[in-house]
């Protein structure tokens, strides 16, 4: 009895380039002696590969190294440039705000200064309560906390490692 499953497209590639080894080789071939429809796929690859085996292979232009790298050392020249550019404009709002905050004076932002560490102050102290509230109760939902941590990271987990694990035949 044939596998129901048919070939991929990558499948009948690496089964023509030999590809497939051991239980995959097996199942591709069993699978290629009953269905017609895999046939045709394994044919149309390998004719595809014929002719394009009798095309002539494309030279790049004798100046292509030398024109690639140009360009990528003028990119790299423009980049350096905009930072440096950058840098300057950081620098110069930098010393212009020292400069305007020296001339006018500790009476003028020594009260914006206590503002703003005034809020501070009161952020941690909200920050601390919510800790000391939070603490418990995280102590008190400790299993149940992990029990949904493992029902929603496993199922998670075991679906990204599908997506992460290399085919066979292809270079990691």
């Amino acid at each position: 009895m044939t596998d129901i499953r048919h070939l991929t497209d990558d499948e009948a590639q690496l089964f023509l380039e030999d590809g497939l080894a051991g239980p995959e080789r097996t199942r591709a071939e069993t699978h290629l002696a009953g269905c017609p429809s895999c046939q045709a796929l394994v044919v149309s690859f390998e004719a595809l590969s014929e002719a394009l085996s009798g095309l002539p292979l494309a030279e790049p232009p004798p100046d292509f190294t030398a024109a690639v790298m140009a360009r990528i050392d003028d990119r790299e020249a423009v980049l350096a440039s905009e930072r440096r550019v950058a840098v300057a404009v950081l620098a110069t709002v930098g010393v212009s705000l020292a400069v305007a905050l020296a001339l006018s004076g500790q009476a003028t932002w020594a009260p914006a200064l206590s503002a703003v560490s005034t809020t501070g102050v009161k952020a941690l102290q909200a920050l601390r309560i919510t800790s000391d509230v939070l603490s418990p109760v995280v102590s008190a939902l400790r299993l149940q906390i992990i029990v949904v941590a493992a029902a929603v990271g496993i199922p998670l987990l075991l679906a990204l490692s599908r997506l992460a694990t290399p085919r066979h035949g292809q270079a990691a």
